[in-house]
């Protein structure tokens, strides 16, 4: 994956103050050239203290006017759109409240939004001079559900006819059982039909999704998986006709990224890897070769399963392990299953409606000092674990739950005791959904590209944050620049840096890429 991340020329810090918390971004540029970007002072992630904060650039985000507060009774998640005759909008997640600006952003006149009842909205797509669309996602009931760890959220699209003053809901864009669909971002293409990428909210690595409609968010498709894994995305064309997506990267190596592709190009699940100081890609195979600590950790998200108690899967491997500690190497179907130079150690899930129940450690042999063709297979709650072609072991597993969803190869968390030599000689997965049109198979084999080659390919990285927490970097917003290059904004946790505290550490930060950079 290409990544600027170090390249300090590229980022400018907006906004960094010691006591505050700053975040979730939007940026628009407006007709004069001139940069406004609005974002949320918070005193922490889940905050007690919000404000609004606005900032304008007169010279393409080399610096900023100082620091305005535009509320500070209440913000969440502000958007910013700039209309075609010269007015900006901000988008506030709290009333919602709709913030006017007729001059550049030096002046704002606010009003609320009627008749909405859903919150992170999108930045708004204007139909006509009085009538815009909008989106915004809330989660349906209380009960907290297993196999999505929260209760499903319904992405409702709205309309309003007189200038955000009141809004109705239109329709429905996404509520599905076992795929927590929100905080979407929705485009008009050229051929006027409007795209939609939304964030997937399992932690399963499952991929964002995209809908479109054809009839200005009066229906909606079904959901596509995308090759991108991550939250809050915020996607629009580039004047190449490109689409262009900056996003929190979830995947296994997190951080701010982006995407540039074709619509075709952005279809279609595509492996995420963590592997920053390993592996050795040779003709033989994958060679990893670690030691202690999380620096050589290598690990790849496969397609997880998006519903197990109809899917079929199956994940094989030809390995061979000379030395390994407890989470040196494993694949991960249903459960761990942790493979050691002599023995496959896995644990049988813990069962939550018996605390008393712990989870109980059992193993396998294994042939030493030899290539080890490892298979599990998983169908209605039960994998099967075989050897060379031998069924070795039959687990059960909670067929309706999160934890069984992933599919991963390569180091298990916690990153302690992976010291590992070992080698991937093939990896294969099939998967079968009744509700897919085709089976989803995937293979790599000695020879190949690193298996996640094909993300990286089109996916830049802006800002590396894999030691920070996933709430604390990556909201984004992003526009054009009158050379044709990007200006992005997010907030950025700074993991790796002294002073860090999970969900009380994050700035705002400014980055400038072009297309050239993806190559």
């Amino acid at each position: 994956m290409p990544s600027i991340s170090d390249n300090a020329a590229r980022h400018t810090v907006i906004d960094r103050r010691p006591g505050h918390y700053l975040c979730f971004p939007d940026v628009c540029i407006t007709k004069t050239g001139r940069l406004v970007v609005v974002y949320n002072e918070y005193d922490q992630h889940v905050a007690t203290r919000r404000a609004l904060v606005v900032r304008t650039s007169d010279d393409l985000g080399d610096t900023w006017s100082p620091v305005r507060l535009l509320r500070t009774d209440m913000s969440h998640c502000p958007r910013i759109t700039a209309l075609e005759d010269g007015h900006l909008v901000i988008g506030d997640d709290h009333g919602p409240t709709f913030l006017w600006s007729a001059d550049n952003g030096e002046t704002w006149a606010a009003h609320k939004g009627g008749g909405m009842a859903h919150g992170l909205i999108d930045r708004l797509i204007q139909l006509d001079t009085n009538t815009f669309l909008t989106t915004g996602h809330q989660h349906r009931g209380t009960h907290s559900h297993p196999a999505i760890r929260q209760a499903p959220p319904e992405q409702m699209v709205y309309i309003s006819e007189n200038r955000c003053r009141t809004w109705k809901a239109l329709s429905v864009m996404t509520f599905l059982r076992n795929l927590t669909l929100c905080e979407a971002s929705m485009c008009r293409m050229p051929d006027g039909r409007i795209l939609s990428i939304q964030r997937e909210n399992s932690f399963v690595y499952e991929p964002m999704y995209v809908c479109q409609s054809t009839d200005n968010g009066q229906t909606w498709s079904d959901p596509i998986p995308t090759g991108l894994i991550g939250h809050r995305p915020t996607m629009n064309l580039t004047p190449s006709g490109k689409l262009l997506v900056t996003y929190r990267n979830v995947g296994p190596d997190r951080g701010t990224c982006a995407w540039l592709g074709s619509e075709d190009e952005l279809y279609g699940f595509r492996v995420h890897g963590y592997a920053p100081g390993n592996p050795e890609n040779t003709a033989d195979g994958l060679k990893v070769d670690s030691e202690e600590g999380p620096e050589q950790v290598v690990r790849y998200a496969l397609r997880p399963m998006t519903d197990p108690r109809r899917a079929k899967a199956r994940l094989e491997a030809d390995i061979r392990v000379d030395e390994a500690g407890p989470n040196g190497v494993a694949m991960r179907l249903g459960v761990w299953w942790r493979i050691l130079a002599d023995r496959i150690v896995f644990d049988a899930p813990h069962n939550p409606e018996n605390e008393t129940d712990e989870a109980v450690t059992s193993f396998v042999p294994l042939p030493t000092n030899r290539t080890n063709t490892i298979t599990i297979k998983y169908a209605n709650g039960l994998c099967r674990l075989m050897v060379n072609g031998r069924e070795k072991a039959a687990l059960p597993v909670p067929a309706d739950n999160a934890d069984t969803r992933p599919i991963i190869v390569g180091s298990p968390y916690p990153f302690e005791n992976n010291r590992v030599r070992c080698t991937w000689h093939s990896i294969r997965l099939r998967m079968d959904d009744p509700a897919w049109p085709a089976p989803y198979e995937w293979e790599w084999k000695a020879g190949d590209p690193l298996p996640d080659a094909d993300a990286a390919r089109s996916i830049l990285e802006l800002k590396n944050d894999r030691e920070a927490n996933p709430g604390d970097f990556g909201y984004s917003g992003w526009v054009t620049l009158p050379d044709g290059s990007f200006y992005c904004v997010y907030h950025h946790g700074a993991g790796d840096e002294p002073g860090y505290s999970p969900g009380k550490s994050a700035h705002i930060i400014g980055t400038r890429f072009s297309e050239k950079d993806f190559a």
